[in-house]
């Protein structure tokens, strides 16, 4: 009688490893900077108001509004995703001069935008109304997205050139000739670990010669599993046969870009 029951006893201590041997599943989620509500007012007079959660990440003007300009430093965070941006803060003045990423809602196609148009697209977003600029002030200290908890891998997301970037891509202004056609500009995204160490880069070519191709998937899987992922912008011209990247200190083109639908796993 003892010789038959090893046998169940066995399959059952076989399942059991086999269960334990599984890798867990791992859930996917894309930011796409829509839904959600807070609520926010004078709850004593009974003025409170419900609305859209970010919207209070949008700023008013674009350009020299309070809370990218106000000195108090400037963050958002999805509960979702878990995933949060705050200003890189290279001046040390708590302002958006130093770059960063900022939501915003503003898409406008006409005629010589300027730098006070910073947070707007010449296209609509990927999805709904809703959208983050890039902002890389200097490479030495690059905007970044941030798992506030935890790591997680960063799939993919869409870029789209600002409507002031391309302005000045296409026809220059008075601080910058247009790009020959010759020029380029790559964006890379370089992934951080738990550790603080850097996994890999992956590099897109937001522009190579003036051609505008409009939102375009950058596929950042291959960074892995990070902490954060930080954004810099380069750019240069062919030379011989070469991409030879500019030595100025400071871009010639408005260092924005704008993204979107971020795919997340973790």
């Amino acid at each position: 009688m003892r010789k038959y029951l090893l046998i169940p006893l066995l399959l059952l201590a076989l399942t059991a490893c086999e269960k334990q041997s599984e890798e867990p599943k791992r859930k996917s989620l894309t930011l796409t900077f829509e839904g959600g509500s807070f609520t926010g007012g004078d709850a004593e007079n009974d003025n409170t108001i419900t609305t859209d959660w970010w919207s209070q990440y949008i700023d008013s003007p674009q350009y020299g509004g309070n809370l990218l300009y106000g000195g108090k430093g400037y963050a958002w965070y999805d509960n979702d995703t878990k995933l949060t941006s705050y200003l890189p803060d290279y001046w040390k003045d708590g302002t958006f001069f130093g770059g960063g990423i900022a939501i915003s809602n503003y898409v406008e196609n006409t005629p010589n935008p300027t730098y006070e148009k910073q947070l707007t697209i010449g296209v609509g977003p990927v999805s709904g109304s809703n959208f983050a600029v890039c902002y890389v002030a200097t490479n030495e200290c690059p905007p970044f997205l941030e798992f506030k908890y935890g790591t997680g891998v960063i799939e993919s997301l869409y870029v789209v050139p600002t409507a002031y970037l391309n302005e000045v891509v296409q026809n220059g202004n008075a601080f910058a000739k247009a790009m020959t056609a010759d020029g380029y500009i790559r964006i890379e995204a370089t992934g951080i670990d738990a550790t603080g160490k850097t996994t890999t880069t992956a590099t897109m070519y937001l522009y190579d010669g003036r051609t505008f191709a409009g939102w375009r998937k950058w596929d950042l899987s291959m960074l892995g599993e990070v902490k954060r992922v930080e954004f810099r912008m380069y750019e240069g011209e062919v030379e011989g046969g070469l991409r030879v990247d500019s030595t100025a200190e400071y871009p010639n083109f408005p260092n924005y870009f704008a993204i979107d639908n971020i795919a997340v796993s973790h």
